[in-house]
């Protein structure tokens, strides 16, 4: 598995196989978690790739290139809000605040919640998606397929479309040939974007656009500098005037 897997793969497949046996453990149906004894991977050299941001061209270009309705979306939220691939795949309709202009969710990595005022192109195309769906419950999924396959499968299968569908066409990646991949050769080197490169162009953009270190932590919903976050509180309609601020990337 490692041979062929990056360590962050394998140590994610670790993490939730450890938490199956330790419920196992607790319901006294086997005596230890197996997994323990395996100890955490360390990333390879060809692992180990500092990521950067997409310029706006290359964000237009893919938004362009984007087959179906949810990856234009996914494009454009992940621009304009910063959240991660599984937080847009798995958002639910009640964190979608129409009347106030807001996106209010909790990450699923980091289990903070964020409020995230929507861009205009990202409320239009919420709008016309509430409507379409005919007045959705508060629980259920804006994407409810790809919730599902995300659920099932991880975030494997949108990684790959991305890579395939729009970065390899733009020249943002090398070609991958998936059939020939020498077993022995180890994982497929990491490239320097990804879907979270549009994270970056976000905490980019905002500060490029004026918005301060604190606008730009609270919005994108980092944790670093604890100090900062436990006495900084930026009042909405300041995160709000931020993301105004951010260019168009529609036309």
């Amino acid at each position: 598995h490692r041979k062929t897997r990056t360590a962050a793969t394998c140590n994610t497949t670790r993490k939730i196989l450890s938490t199956f046996f330790l419920r196992e453990v607790k319901m006294g149906r086997i005596k230890s978690n197996p997994v323990m004894a395996v100890k955490p991977f360390k990333a390879g050299p060809l692992e180990k790739t500092a990521r950067r941001a997409f310029t706006l061209k290359e964000i237009k270009n893919m938004h362009a290139k984007a087959p179906d309705d949810f990856w234009r979306f996914a494009i454009l939220a992940g621009f304009y809000t910063g959240l991660r691939l599984g937080d847009l795949i798995c958002l639910p309709w009640g964190a979608v605040d129409f009347n106030a202009g807001f996106i209010r969710t909790v990450m699923r990595k980091t289990h903070k919640t964020v409020a995230i005022p929507m861009a205009a192109p990202v409320r239009a195309m919420l709008r016309n998606l509430y409507v379409k769906a005919h007045k959705p419950q508060p629980n259920d999924f804006v994407w409810p397929a790809e919730a599902k396959l995300y659920q099932e499968q991880g975030s494997s299968p949108f990684s790959a479309q991305f890579y395939e569908e729009m970065l390899l066409p733009l020249g943002l990646v090398p070609a991958r040939d998936y059939q020939k991949q020498d077993r022995k050769a180890g994982p497929f080197r990491l490239s320097e974007v990804s879907f979270h490169c549009l994270r970056h162009s976000f905490v980019s953009a905002l500060k490029l656009s004026g918005g301060s270190q604190s606008v730009a932590k609270e919005l994108a919903g980092h944790g670093s500098d604890m100090m900062n976050d436990l006495y900084t509180h930026t009042p909405e309609k300041v995160l709000t005037a931020a993301i105004k601020a951010l260019p168009e990337v529609t036309r």
